[in-house]
């Protein structure tokens, strides 16, 4: 049975609660998203109030027009939409709603693929060999946690806070993805563990980059802290491109593609779990061969590029 439009509950009440809940699940960056697309929405309503049923199509095509006129990018855009969507999505379930319109039908809400540029492997080692000697050594523990990031396949800057030393045994370093809730295991490499061994402490943390806590804000305060230092110093080096530390991320794709590895081994050593070729492909791979990738990647830092066993025709 069809709820009438007076009876469903308020939507931007629900989303309100729903942001409550998300962060309350400890899924404190999602709950971060979901309260920007709260108050992005609750502006767009201003004083009016719709309630979940009331959400019709030419309300979505409303918020997407006041979203452009704000001067919004189209990835902005997207990402307001498919929060309020998803929030749309999870009430009309929970109050058995039943509707034959959807709102967001023939509403674009795709993101536009983005331009992210790796560094070139030159570039990649002036990072590396920079000489910060007598500077901040919040700068120097940024461009190591940059190198890290590379040197463990392009982990994230999430996952490096929440390392911690139990992560690893016997010289093999596994851990979740926070954002995919994949285990991923690597061996650790020399240069991985200069990095470590440089900032031990007596923390759980595997780097110091949280406090005993090791809560969202102190994550966000560091984050934001340290990406600031990292970009500092893309700019000091004269790169054209903003360095972050995605931008690590895309080099060790980058380079691993380069030296003609198979795209299925880069996936899974970068854990992406998107495509379904790839998901029937990890069931299958042997970690080892994509250790032996990550050595071949590190090893161009050298300017003596090892071949892999494999490789040989």
């Amino acid at each position: 049975m069809q709820r009438s439009a007076g009876r469903t509950p308020d939507l931007l009440n629900f989303f309100g609660a729903y942001v409550a809940r998300v962060e309350r699940e400890g899924r404190n960056g999602s709950a971060a998203n979901y309260r920007m697309a709260c108050r992005k929405f609750a502006a767009f309503l201003g004083p009016r109030r719709v309630s979940v049923a009331q959400l019709t199509r030419e309300v979505v095509v409303e918020y997407e027009v006041w979203l452009r006129q704000a001067g919004l990018s189209p990835n902005s855009i997207s990402f307001y939409l498919r929060y309020l969507r998803a929030v749309y999505n999870v009430a009309s379930m929970e109050i058995n709603l039943h509707t034959r319109r959807d709102p967001f039908l023939y509403v674009r809400i795709n993101q536009i693929a983005t331009i992210k540029r790796a560094i070139s492997p030159t570039n990649l080692r002036r990072i590396a060999d920079y000489d910060l000697s007598g500077r901040n050594p919040r700068m120097a523990f940024a461009r190591d946690l940059f190198m890290f990031s590379f040197y463990t396949r392009g982990m994230s800057f999430v996952d490096m806070a929440y390392l911690r030393k139990s992560d690893i045994h016997d010289n093999i370093l596994s851990y979740q993805r926070r954002k995919t809730g994949q285990w991923l295991t690597m061996a650790i490499e020399p240069c991985m563990q200069q990095i470590i061994d440089r900032y031990n402490s007596q923390s759980d943390f595997l780097l110091p980059i949280l406090n005993s806590e090791g809560n969202y804000k102190n994550y966000r305060s560091q984050q934001r802290d340290l990406n600031r230092y990292i970009s500092a110093l893309g700019r000091e080096l004269g790169f054209e491109q903003p360095l972050t530390y995605y931008v690590a991320r895309h080099t060790w794709a980058t380079m691993a593609r380069d030296s003609g590895a198979p795209i299925q081994i880069i996936s899974a050593g970068m854990g992406h779990t998107s495509e379904r070729t790839t998901n029937i492909y990890l069931a299958q791979l042997n970690h080892s061969r994509i250790d032996e990738l990550n050595r071949q990647v590190i090893s161009q830092l050298s300017g003596n590029p090892k071949r892999s066993r494999r490789s040989k025709r």
